[in-house]
């Protein structure tokens, strides 16, 4: 007889505490090792991958800017150089300068602002730009002071050189990590959507490739102006992250392959610190733009919103409901689907009004909004088009399923309470055509007649009527 078979337990999952300092040790040696791979052999690298990776991670995931997350970035880095051949006094010295930095630079961007950064705009880009400053020049600093007392087992380090190396890795790579936006599921593009972008976007980015491509057969100063007004075109069309990585991409042409042949003022095998600077400043141009660009946006988001939508509500406006209705019926005219159109009014609206005051009655319409919005099915289409009326359109609605929409919205504004037991229900005239018109007045005033016979009718009720 076999012994009876213990059930295993499950082990329990690591905690965060041990899993965010692994991860940030694992990402940071990875990143590591490709800056330097990427370094002329005795030289820093013009571009440091490790230290601005680090930095995005601690101000996107404020929780990693913590001191285990900070001592598995030292480790990480150190782990790198020493697995390349540097010797072990010189990996940890200079890259207790690269962890010092970071943390200088973290702490720069989130002083007063704890909440994670997204360059939304040129007032993050701004902080971003002070943190990055105060990074590069805190871990040269660091840098020169400890190689200076520990000249027998380090190299020796230029300030402007490791400052201009620190300052253009975060200013290109850091931006590009802060600039991408977590969303949902991927979901692929529509036809419409290309056929919006192709001029706007597609052209812009053709003309600055083109022109990258130009300027490294070019010699010489064309190499870096020559794409620089697309760059700049770039930024006003294209996403921020987009305009970031062309710029990157530009910018790292230059740092790693043409600085090393002398294009940019550099003597072969030689680093000039002044070339790299100028690089990043005129780099900055186009990120600038871009910043400023979706603060330009933003402002016209907020006018769109104020046109479209009824600010008490959130509704669509009586426009902006009767344009978009219209664009609707036009795609089901010619298919010849039926809808639906519901003209809604509170009752006693006046009353509500003259008796528990205007501020109970913005209550009242902000709360029939909600019923309306939270019983429409995918498609439909609502705006406020009066005081206390609403519309809403159902595309591709038949008879019975346009009913029992107007008829859930009723039941629930029976339940809609204001003050003590007040309740604010609501009136509904329903017009149905089995065919969709070739204009939504037809519907609106059908819709209107029966909202006049549902008031007359005694009110909280459902008057359906089907257009010929």
């Amino acid at each position: 007889m076999s012994a009876p078979e213990v059930p295993k337990v499950p082990r329990p999952p690591l905690p965060r505490s041990i899993l965010d300092p692994a991860s940030v040790a694992v990402v940071v040696f990875l990143v590591a090792l490709l800056g330097i791979h990427t370094r002329p052999p005795g030289l820093l690298a013009s571009i440091w991958f490790a230290n601005a990776v680090a930095l995005a991670l601690v101000v996107r995931w404020p929780r990693h800017l913590r001191a285990s997350s900070v001592f598995a970035l030292f480790v990480g880095c150190v782990a790198a150089d020493l697995l390349s051949g540097t010797e072990p006094y010189a990996a940890a010295v200079l890259n207790t300068a690269n962890a010092v930095g970071v943390v200088a630079g973290a702490l720069t961007i989130r002083w007063r602002r704890p909440e994670p950064l997204l360059l939304t705009g040129s007032p993050a880009f701004a902080r971003l730009s002070v943190g990055i400053v105060v990074a590069s020049v805190v871990s040269a600093t660091v840098a020169t002071c400890l190689s200076g007392l520990l000249v027998d087992v380090t190299p020796a380090v230029s300030p402007t050189a490791w400052f201009s190396s620190e300052f253009v890795s975060y200013l290109l790579l850091t931006t590009i990590l802060l600039s991408v936006r977590a969303g949902g599921p991927w979901r692929p593009p529509s036809p419409r959507y290309f056929d919006s972008v192709r001029w706007t976007v597609t052209v812009p980015v053709l003309v600055a490739v083109t022109l990258m491509i130009a300027g490294m057969v070019a010699d010489g100063p064309l190499l870096v102006a020559l794409p620089l007004p697309a760059l700049l075109w770039c930024a006003t069309r294209i996403p921020f992250s987009g305009t970031a990585l062309l710029t990157a991409c530009w910018a790292g042409w230059n740092l790693l392959i043409a600085g090393r042949v002398g294009v940019l003022g550099a003597g072969e095998a030689t680093q000039s610190p002044v070339a790299t600077l100028s690089v990043a400043l005129v780099a900055l141009g186009p990120l600038l733009v871009a910043a400023v660009t979706l603060d330009r946006m933003a402002v016209q988001n907020k006018l769109h919103q104020a046109l479209e939508y009824d600010s008490l509500t959130g509704t669509l406006s009586r426009a902006a409901f009767l344009r978009r209705s219209q664009r609707r019926l036009n795609t089901l005219v010619d298919a010849s689907q039926p809808v639906a159109l519901l003209m809604l009014d509170l009752d006693d609206f006046k009353t509500i009004n003259d008796t528990m005051g205007h501020a109970a009655g913005d209550i009242a319409l902000v709360r029939s909004a909600g019923c309306i919005l939270s019983a429409l099915p995918h498609g439909a289409v609502a705006g406020r088009i009066g005081g206390e009326e609403f519309a809403v359109l159902l595309p591709m609605a038949d008879h019975e399923d346009a009913t029992a929409v107007a008829d859930t919205i009723r039941r629930d504004h029976e339940r809609l309470h204001l003050l003590s037991t007040r309740t604010a229900t609501v009136s509904i005239g329903l017009a149905w055509a089995p065919a969709a018109p070739a204009s939504v007045s037809p519907l609106l005033d059908t819709a209107d007649r029966a909202l006049y016979e549902a008031k007359r009718g005694g009110r909280n009720t459902v008057v359906a009527v089907t257009l010929a």
